[in-house]
């Protein structure tokens, strides 16, 4: 059974879950390039050396609630999902992640943002590996952004910072009606804004349309087996309601 679309931006790292673009899908947000699936195994049953770990504390404004995921892979990104199991445990600031079949992943959600944090991973072996998660930094639409001209390219530049490196920038643009969205992606060094571009601007319907847009921060894991790992900081801004005109 799938339970997340994906989304493949320029890193090709980004697999949308829950709290995401495409609510209507089931799927959003802006994460690893796989399709997730309902099937795991036990992290006991296999090679704890050959463990991939995928951890990502991610802040949505809209709601003013912070995500933390850590996913275990068994052969590398597009292994099989594993649940920790047989003393294996992760950690977010000390706080136990359980398991959540929804995320695939161990899972906990807090009340406000939480910008940066530490993942502790234990495996039934004894190994310990700690993991500091890279700086979040904000961005914001701006305030006279309210309109998409659909039959000619958009440069779309955010509040924020420019681009350092690992950092990129997705904007998801989203009616109710499937297969009118866009997605646009930016990962530049020094960049300020995204051009949106006539191609993908030419599923759209006309009208109204809202607009997502993360920022993501990935590096990878400084601690971790033989398969290694990522680790990300993700902000999501407000969202934006704009009007799409020929």
């Amino acid at each position: 059974m799938k339970i997340a679309a994906t989304f493949r931006w320029n890193d090709r790292k980004h697999v949308i879950v829950k709290h995401g673009f495409i609510k209507k899908a089931i799927a959003l947000l802006v994460l690893p390039f796989l399709l997730f699936s309902c099937e795991k195994e036990n992290s006991e049953d296999v090679n704890q050396d050959k463990i991939y770990t995928d951890y990502e504390l991610f802040y949505n404004k809209n709601e003013d609630k912070t995500y933390v995921v850590a996913r275990f892979k068994f052969g590398g990104p597009t292994g099989t999902n594993l649940e920790l199991t047989n003393g294996a445990s992760v950690k977010f600031n000390g706080d136990l992640l359980t398991y959540n079949a929804f995320y695939v992943g161990h899972y906990k959600e807090y009340a406000g943002k939480i910008s940066s944090g530490t993942f502790v991973y234990s495996d039934v072996d004894g190994n310990q590996f700690t993991n500091t998660t890279p700086a979040m930094d904000t961005v914001a639409f701006q305030p006279g952004f309210d309109t998409i001209v659909k039959s000619q390219a958009n440069t779309l530049t955010w509040i924020g910072n420019s681009l350092a490196a690992n950092q990129s920038v997705g904007v998801f643009v989203g009616s109710w009606t499937w297969g009118q969205d866009a997605l646009f992606y930016q990962n530049q060094s020094g960049a300020t804004n995204i051009v949106m571009g006539i191609t993908g601007l030419s599923s759209l319907a006309l009208g109204t349309s809202t607009v997502y847009m993360d920022r993501a921060n990935e590096t990878t894991v400084a601690q971790g087996t033989s398969e290694g790992g990522k680790i990300r900081s993700k902000y999501r801004a407000l969202n934006k309601v704009v009007q799409v005109v020929p």
